[in-house]
This record gives structure tokens, C-alpha cells and sequence, in this order.
């Protein structure tokens, strides 16, 4: 996916590629203007330079924009299951979107984020929250392990072979959207 300065960068490169297509079409029909001012741009030191500066800048963009053309994307990282019917794939974001809403529903949770990253015995599960003051943190920690494990095996399937918790903050400010 390209970014903002892409973007950008693939804006500006067609608005001048379409300016250099234009004045190519104007000189076919008869118009000497561009072919004048690129014979005269040419004829001394500094306007050559200015023309191969313009030149490779814009060489280099086409290339840039063939190479993200052809990339390929990177894969993404899935848990397969087999079924009767057929395969049956979930990514490892949907995962953690699963594990982020579901510690959230534990009490004195105000904020989570999360990471899953796959073993061969199992999902590995890292959550990094914020905490109300007035909860014990070891028993909400063991709380979000237990959660996550039977929430993960019943959604997707998958056993949960480590759940880390990291307690970030402990802060009194309310959730958007739901109250304890």
C-alpha cells in the first residue's frame, strides 16, 4: 500500500506526464513551440543540466512506481483450518481483534492493545492494557489470561499456549462508550 508521500509524489508525476504527453501531441499537430525551447534549453551548459536533472528525476519516479506495480504484497500470516467443507482461514489480525474486544469486556480494563503472533504449539498472545486504580491487578491479570485462552479456543479453534500480560498504566479516566 503506498503511503502519503507516494501519494503525492504519483500526483505531481502524473500532472507533469500529462503536461509532457500534451505539449507531444501539440508538436504532432504542428505546434514547434516545445521542440524550440527543449532546441534551446539544450544549447547551453546550464539548461542541459536542468534537463537531465528533470530527467532522472523523472526516470526514477517511473521506476519506483513499476517496482511497487509489480511487488508482490507481503503475505499474510493465517491460521488454517480443515474442515469437512473445506479450508477455513482466519489472519492473525482478526485474532487480535478478537483478543483486544474481549479484554476489554474484563472489568477495570480501560485500554489494550494487542499482539498475536502464531507457535507450533499454539497462539502466543501479548496484551499491553491500562487499568482502573481500584482493581487488583493480579487477579484482573489472571482474569484477561483466562478470557483470552476460552474466548480464542472457542472463537477460532486455536489453544492459546501463552498469554503475556503488560499492565501499562493505571489510570482512573473512563472508557468511550462504556462505563464499569
Amino acid at each position: 500500500m503506498m503511503g502519503l508521500g507516494d501519494r503525492i509524489l504519483l500526483a505531481v508525476f502524473t500532472f507533469i506526464m500529462a503536461l509532457v504527453s500534451l505539449a507531444a501531441l501539440l508538436a504532432a499537430l504542428g505546434w514547434e513551440l516545445p521542440f524550440l525551447w527543449l532546441g534551446t534549453s539544450l544549447a547551453s551548459p546550464g539548461g542541459r543540466v536542468a534537463v537531465a536533472l528533470t530527467s532522472f528525476v523523472l526516470f526514477a519516479v517511473s521506476v519506483r512506481f513499476l517496482y511497487f506495480g509489480f511487488k508482490r504484497r507481503s503475505h499474510v500470516q493465517t491460521l488454517v483450518h480443515d474442515t469437512a467443507l473445506g479450508q477455513v482461514r482466519i489472519t492473525l489480525a482478526a485474532v487480535e481483534n478478537l483478543v483486544r474486544r474481549v479484554t476489554r469486556q474484563v472489568k477495570g480494563v480501560r485500554d489494550v492493545r494487542a499482539a498475536v503472533t502464531g507457535q507450533p504449539e499454539g497462539l502466543a498472545v501479548s496484551v499491553r492494557t491500562v487499568v482502573s486504580p481500584d482493581v487488583n491487578i493480579p487477579e484482573t491479570s489472571e482474569e484477561i489470561q483466562r478470557t483470552i485462552r476460552r474466548y480464542t479456543k472457542d472463537v477460532v479453534g486455536v489453544e492459546v499456549s501463552d498469554v503475556k500480560v503488560f499492565v501499562e498504566n493505571i489510570s482512573a479516566e473512563g472508557r468511550r462508550g462504556r462505563r464499569d
